[in-house]
């Protein structure tokens, strides 16, 4: 494909989606296939053209919020052609809002589904929660930084993580809303350390998503006695797999306790 300017929305725009969230909802649910009714709507220029050039691409339009093979091959799609731009465009609500609304309007209504009444729009597809916190929020940004801080290149499949990542995001979603998230090493080591105890007990104990909010809860209190950036993602990797295996052994133990239990009393 050719190359292509990448665009900002322009500040007026943001502004008035901003000041009108309920009526922009009631828009995006009367117009699922076109945007072009954001520009009467803003009454000015939408979009501003900037210097950057990126490839062009397309993303398939996945069947479903859950169609999660069709996440994966677009969130690569997404990293790969956006990868080389500067981190204060990655960064930038009125660049992820572009791909949302005009580029990308199709793909990000169905990965995000908006309803009457909800704040979805909101919470998802603008930036109202603070920069760090909303790019892992947002609708297609989210998509982009979970393989941004998932990859490896030095694996022969450098997002074998990444896709881990999408096939439960529960595995990394906690990890977002720690300080530490922007470190990729600790990020790096705590999925891995998953990955390991997930494939040691995938047959003897199902994955229990409550373990996660808990495993970032250790890394935290972690920092709080060591110094996270001088660790490396062995340390981190170390730590979480220590803990993860005792909670699956705990876990195991518990309900083989259960099962006893229940022979005894003839159940």
């Amino acid at each position: 494909m050719s190359k292509i300017h990448i665009k900002y929305m322009t500040d007026q725009a943001i502004a008035t989606l901003h000041a009108n969230t309920k009526t922009v909802t009631e828009k995006l649910v009367e117009n699922p296939n076109d945007s072009s009714w954001l520009k009467s709507f803003v009454q000015d220029d939408v979009y501003v053209t900037k210097k950057y050039e990126i490839e062009d691409f397309t993303l398939k339009v996945p069947e479903s919020s859950k169609d999660r093979d069709t996440e994966i091959q677009n969130s690569i799609v997404l990293y790969e052609h956006l990868k080389d731009l500067p981190a204060f465009v990655l960064c930038d609500e009125r660049f992820w809002n572009w791909l949302n609304f005009e580029k990308l309007y199709q793909v990000a209504l169905a990965y995000m589904p908006v309803k009457l009444g909800s704040s979805v729009f909101k919470d998802h597809w603008l930036f109202t929660k603070g920069t760090r916190r909303s790019i892992m929020f947002g609708v297609l940004s989210r998509s982009y930084f979970r393989v941004a801080m998932t990859c490896d290149d030095t694996l022969s499949d450098p997002y074998e993580y990444s896709k881990f990542v999408i096939e439960n995001p529960e595995r990394y979603r906690n990890l977002t809303w720690r300080a530490f998230s922007s470190e990729k090493k600790i990020v790096l080591g705590a999925l891995k350390a998953e990955k390991q105890v997930l494939k040691e007990y995938q047959v003897k104990q199902k994955e229990v998503n409550s373990i996660y909010p808990e495993i970032a809860k250790k890394i935290s209190q972690l920092g709080s006695i060591m110094l996270l950036d001088v660790m490396t993602e062995k340390d981190i990797f170390d730590f979480v797999y220590k803990h993860y295996k005792l909670f699956m052994e705990n876990k195991m133990n518990k309900k083989s306790l259960l099962n006893k239990l229940k022979d005894v009393i003839g159940l």
